[in-house]
């Protein structure tokens, strides 16, 4: 035996992910540009109820900008998802199945209200500190000021999913081997 060599190492192989999480190159086709949009224009506009709800008090009514703010992380999902579409990363099943559960529960998180009002205000809260620190406390009651905090707060709330999407990605990769042993025990092997 070489004393180079350690017997209590890992072997060294390449993880792999599961058959059902690998990729599927050229299979998903394409949706059209109003299918997407219109997708992520529901999916903000669902997403911002609860900021909306808060953010009227906060900068009297200034809904436009807000709605303007909404608009633009709207047609920039668009955009990243037009351009992403075929790329090799995106025709990965774990990556498909996280984003899609990714929006999904964020979108039921902002229809059972309170859960969903929760993390809105904290970013919320976020973002006006945010704006007031650079601004001063009575910008946020015009138009530019509460367009910037909508996009201060539309960015903290997308890193807050980019860290919820990783706990997805793991839990899908803990629970899908699960899920295909569970369909083998019950069916038998897939022929």
């Amino acid at each position: 035996m070489s004393g180079d060599l350690n017997p209590f190492a890992p072997p060294e192989t390449k993880p792999e992910l599961p058959e059902a999480l690998k990729p599927a190159i050229g299979t998903e086709k394409p949706r059209s540009l109003p299918w997407i949009a219109c997708r992520w224009l529901l999916v903000c506009s669902v997403s911002a109820v609860p900021s909306f709800y808060l953010g009227v008090g906060v900068s009297d009514g200034q809904i436009a900008a807000m709605g303007l703010g909404v608009l633009f992380f709207a047609v920039g999902y668009t955009f990243l998802d037009c351009k992403t579409a075929t790329r090799p990363i995106r025709q990965i099943r774990l990556v498909s199945i996280t984003l899609r559960l990714v929006y999904a529960t964020r979108m039921i998180i902002t229809v059972l209200f309170p859960i969903g009002l929760f993390v809105d205000m904290f970013c919320g809260i976020l973002s006006v500190g945010c704006t007031e620190s650079i601004f001063g406390s009575s910008v946020i009651k015009t138009f530019p000021g509460a367009l910037f905090t909508t996009l201060v707060q539309g960015v903290i709330l997308n890193v807050v999913l980019v860290l919820y999407g990783l706990l997805v990605v793991g839990a899908v990769m803990l629970f899908v081997p699960c899920f295909r042993a569970a369909r083998t025990w019950l069916y038998g092997p897939p022929d």
